[in-house]
């Protein structure tokens, strides 16, 4: 694999592109540090090869991977990440990010957690857009439809910092002269 390399990736049935720094792969899926804009990293993005339209670099690319070497972008792997089945990923994720959002369609994206797991199908509980988390939330996804699972990105980072203030303001947790 060419090192310090930002790729485009094209999924089947997308208009637009999966654009990231290339990490690392396994046979199943692409880890990259995500590239929403250029010059900009935010989190990680796996990529489900077997969903690989095509890949590759063009010379707008090439541009951007040199200002993030300028800017001392790193290609590490995070730490203690290993690449497995997705559920094994992304119970990984849970442990160092408490959270993943996963996309199954062009338009339709979905944050949370693994909730449980059936031969060849998953369900999450989902966090709402207000970072309610939602237990019941009672969709199943195919493993196989599964194309990206992020992680570590600002987006998700600012969800657990509200999920959390939501949790310890029901709870009453570390509030200023609170009597126990």
């Amino acid at each position: 694999m060419k090192p310090y390399r930002a790729e485009y990736i094209k999924l089947v049935d997308f208009e637009g592109y999966v654009v990231g720094l290339l990490l690392a792969e396994n046979d199943d899926w692409v880890l990259m540090r995500k590239l929403p804009e250029d010059y900009v990293v935010d989190g990680y993005i796996l990529v489900a090869k077997a969903h690989i339209e095509a890949r590759g670099v063009d010379q707008k690319r090439r541009q951007i991977t040199r200002v993030l070497k300028l800017k001392g972008i790193t290609t590490e792997i995070p730490i203690g990440f290993t690449f497995g089945s997705a559920m094994s990923m992304m119970r990984w994720i849970e442990q160092c990010y408490k959270l993943f959002q996963i996309q199954d369609e062009e338009d339709t994206c979905f944050c949370g957690q693994l909730r449980d797991c059936e031969e060849g199908e998953f369900r999450i509980k989902a966090l709402s857009p207000r970072a309610k988390m939602d237990l019941d939330y009672n969709n199943w996804f195919k493993w196989s439809d599964l194309m990206t699972i992020e992680f570590g990105t600002d987006y998700l980072g600012s969800f657990v910092l509200l999920w959390e203030d939501k949790a310890r303001r029901k709870w009453n947790v570390n509030r200023p002269n609170q009597q126990n």
